[in-house]
């Protein structure tokens, strides 16, 4: 498969270089877009982050029972827009370049969301490559705008990628190929090197996505998943694999039902097996692979162009063979969110959740979180 996407990426370059070098030297032009926001966040329990939470911290000590409060501005968001503009005769361009504060703690840590550029053929045939989202588990949640639920139910971030898609009227499908490790960062064998950069291979991603338009919106059915490997621990090779289902479907005009869901091992890298990795109190040489399953479903209400109301739920799971005690065997969320634009570029909300978290042989500990946000676009 990797031999395959090679030699398709390289026919792609081949193919739209030349049409590149022949085009007009005009630049593109840029928007600037964002928003400054606001959130006030509220837990009855102690979260593994105030202000960014994947689960509740286990109920063992004192201090962990205490519940948190966090008032952060880290969502405040800056970016570019590079607008489509016309390389050649049948070839379009366009890009972003986008960050917030949600780099690390405090909230003068910038991170990168988006910086790619992307050229399409026809507007059907689009190569792309820089950092932006997955292109396996291609749908979000409501809540928890800040993490969408990672470790709850939801796959899918944003890593640096070099991907090939078609966009056919009806169809999508796509293949890349994406750095390793990006988020998981393991070391196993302890060389200093994160073990996806020593794997010298990419994650590779896969989207296959039926659209037809219903009710005045597009709904939107598909099967998506990705296949990579790491070397650590003595040069061994850990496989991570996941398929997933998800479906955007118009119920009423102002109704929608959406949601995900997947199987898979290894997930941590993309978001899943509740966050756990492959476990270094474990013999080494077992290479145990974290097995998992979740998703998340949605129900979003938009009585007007103003407001909008979605309740929802997730779960996420890691097999308990898999894990050694006292770590994370499953996560799992219901949740409201309701939002309201008095004005075009002002936005209120609210969001509620219940959280709860299990541990291996020690329990579970439940929170609910309270997040009451502002923002004013620009």
């Amino acid at each position: 498969m990797r031999i395959t996407f090679v030699f398709a990426a390289a026919a792609a370059v081949a193919v739209l270089l030349p049409r590149i070098a022949a085009a007009d030297d005009d630049s593109p032009g840029l928007s600037i877009y964002g928003f400054a926001r606001l959130d006030v966040l509220s837990n009855d329990a102690r979260m593994s982050d105030a202000a960014s939470a994947d689960f509740v911290l286990p109920t063992d000590t004192p201090s962990s029972r205490d519940g948190d409060f966090a008032m952060t501005p880290r969502l405040s968001r800056v970016g570019l827009s590079i607008d489509e503009w016309r390389v050649a005769r049948r070839l379009t361009g366009e890009g972003k370049l986008e960050i917030d504060f949600g780099g690390g703690d405090g909230t003068n840590s910038l991170r990168l969301r988006h910086a790619y550029a992307s050229v399409a053929y026809n507007r059907k045939l689009q190569v792309l490559a820089g950092q932006t989202w997955d292109l396996a588990s291609p749908l979000y949640p409501s809540a928890q705008n800040d993490g969408q639920l990672r470790f709850a139910g939801n796959l899918g971030d944003r890593r640096p990628q070099v991907r090939l898609e078609a966009l056919g009227e009806h169809v999508h499908v796509g293949v890349g190929a994406s750095a390793t490790g990006a988020r998981a960062r393991m070391d196993l064998d302890g060389d200093g090197m994160a073990d996806g950069v020593a794997t010298e291979a990419p994650m590779l991603q896969w989207l296959v996505e039926v659209r037809q338009r219903a009710r005045g919106n597009i709904a939107r059915v598909g099967l998506s998943g990705h296949a990579t490997y790491e070397n650590g621990a003595g040069a061994r090779e850990r496989r991570g694999r996941s398929v997933g289902l998800h479906a955007f479907i118009p119920v009423a005009k102002k109704l929608v039902a959406l949601g995900e869901g997947y199987v898979g091992e290894n997930l941590a890298d993309l978001g899943g097996s509740v966050g756990e990795k492959v476990d270094e109190m474990l013999d080494p040489a077992q290479m145990k692979a974290i097995r998992s399953v979740g998703g998340w479903f949605e129900l979003a209400w938009l009585p007007s162009n103003k407001s909008m109301l979605a309740l929802g739920t997730s779960y996420d799971s890691a097999l308990d063979r898999t894990v050694a005690d006292g770590h994370r065997t499953r996560n799992r969320t219901t949740y409201g969110v309701l939002r309201y634009m008095p004005k075009p570029a002002l936005q209120l909300g609210v969001e509620y959740l219940s959280w709860t978290t299990e541990y291996k042989n020690v329990g579970s500990a439940q929170a609910n979180r309270l997040d009451l946000h502002a923002t004013v676009f620009f």
